[in-house]
């Protein structure tokens, strides 16, 4: 059976929906991402630079949720969420990495700023440093270091510029590529899902209208309700726990 290592943070949900758009069973491993669960020797097993969030399918561990979607939507055909056309494939595969380098390190600023007070901050911070053997993401460690209004400003440039990148992509379509949806939808609605709760300035309904829409299109499928239902215990404001520095 297939394990998932995780939390309710948005990489995480990005593989939670894709696990239930399948049907597939799996156990789901939670940890806690501000008391350094992911730090753990149990978890660096697995993960030796604290990755969240990790899927096991038998000696097979993946770190990075990205791989991970593409492995299990080419291992379950059924249903389908990669297009069968070769250009289409690329624009999910290249829409993800956009996205990811666009949102996925400002979303989790953003929201773990929200989450937390200054005090709380800085003490994960110097528990972080004491880490042995922890290599620091360069994207991180340059915000990390930088004043607290600069790196939010960047990241919520960041976001914005990311919501305007998906607006365009939508256009009069459905869905984020070509006319069906694909793990480049649940990617992005993982990403954003939660910003309504902890920056609703950023996506306003009436600035950008098609990603509202989109959204709404999200919510409604049953593997999206069936998710959130299922991680609703781990949030318990509502919004998702968004992943602190690594």
């Amino acid at each position: 059976m297939l394990e998932l290592h995780g939390a309710a943070d948005p990489a995480t949900l990005k593989l939670v929906i894709c696990l239930e758009e399948f049907g597939l069973p799996y156990t789901f491993h939670p940890l806690d991402l501000n008391a350094l669960a992911h730090w753990a020797p149990a978890h660096r097993t697995r993960a030796p630079q604290g990755e969240v969030p990790v899927l096991v399918d038998g000696e097979f561990v993946m770190t990075d949720a990205t791989i991970a979607l593409l492995y299990l939507s080419e291992s379950n055909p059924s249903p389908k969420l990669l297009p069968s056309n070769l250009v289409d494939r690329y624009d999910v595969q290249a829409l993800d990495d956009v996205l990811d380098a666009a949102l996925l390190n400002s979303v989790n600023l953003i929201g773990w700023h929200a989450q937390t007070d200054a005090q709380t901050r800085a003490a994960y911070a110097d528990a972080l440093s004491r880490i042995p053997g922890r290599q620091t993401l360069a994207g991180w460690s340059a915000v990390w270091n930088d004043a607290e209004s600069d790196r939010l400003r960047r990241a919520q440039e960041k976001i914005i510029a990311g919501i305007a990148k998906l607006d365009a992509v939508l256009g009069d379509r459905q869905w984020l590529v070509a006319s069906s949806f694909s793990i480049a939808d649940i990617s992005a609605f993982a990403l954003l899902e939660g910003l309504p709760l902890v920056a609703p300035a950023l996506l306003a309904s009436e600035r950008h209208p098609r990603v509202a829409s989109w959204l709404e299109r999200m919510h409604h499928r049953p593997a999206v309700r069936g998710t959130l239902a299922s991680v609703a215990s781990l949030r318990p404001n509502g919004a998702p726990v968004y992943a602190p520095p690594r």
